[in-house]
């Protein structure tokens, strides 16, 4: 990732930060946002990087290039674009692909991004055309990558159940205990 500082104005001590790495190419500008945020300290942000802008750019592409999202119409639609997630299936078809029933099947992982859930839109009639306002729906509810989508938004699925009844059988065990645990799962 290049990082680079800017002064918008001179003697300002507003300052703009250009976060620039090949792996926002397919993300939202909120993804980004929130891929940054996970990985640097809030502490951090809040005692040196308060009051500057931020744009988080794949190589190539500038801040005026950025298609952001209408707030008002994310906020206007988001019961409707839930209701139809819902009504069409969408959530099990995601949490079948993340997390399928068969145990002799082994679920996608999540790659941080909708990939899965580009997949399970199309599988679940939505046309393309719809994937900017029901992603801009879910990041909105909190969810900013496939498996947040199961985690966050939706109400029951199995892989939200398998991550809690792990958390609760490897409570209190020591990190190496939880990762052979792991192992174990993943080996059915």
């Amino acid at each position: 990732m290049t990082v680079r500082v800017e002064r918008v104005q001179s003697g300002a001590e507003h300052l703009a930060i250009y976060f620039i790495d090949a792996s926002f190419r397919n993300l939202y500008p909120q993804q980004r946002y929130h891929k940054l945020t996970s990985v640097i300290p809030a502490a951090y942000i809040e005692d040196r990087l308060s009051g500057s802008e931020w744009f988080e750019l794949a190589p190539g592409e500038s801040p005026e290039t950025l298609r952001l999202p209408d707030d008002d119409l994310i906020s206007s639609i988001t019961p409707d674009v839930s209701q139809a997630l819902k009504n069409r299936g969408f959530f099990k078809v995601l949490d079948d692909t993340l997390c399928p029933i068969s145990l002799a099947l082994e679920g996608v992982r999540c790659k941080g991004d909708f990939s899965n859930s580009k997949a399970a839109l199309l599988a679940s009639g939505f046309p393309e055309s719809d994937h900017d306002d029901v992603f801009g729906v879910l990041m909105a509810l909190g969810a900013y990558c496939d498996c947040e989508v199961l985690y966050n938004v939706a109400e029951d699925n199995r892989l939200k159940a398998q991550y809690w009844k792990f958390r609760h059988t490897t409570l209190g065990q020591s990190d190496s205990q939880v990762s052979s645990q792991r192992e174990r799962l993943r080996k059915f």
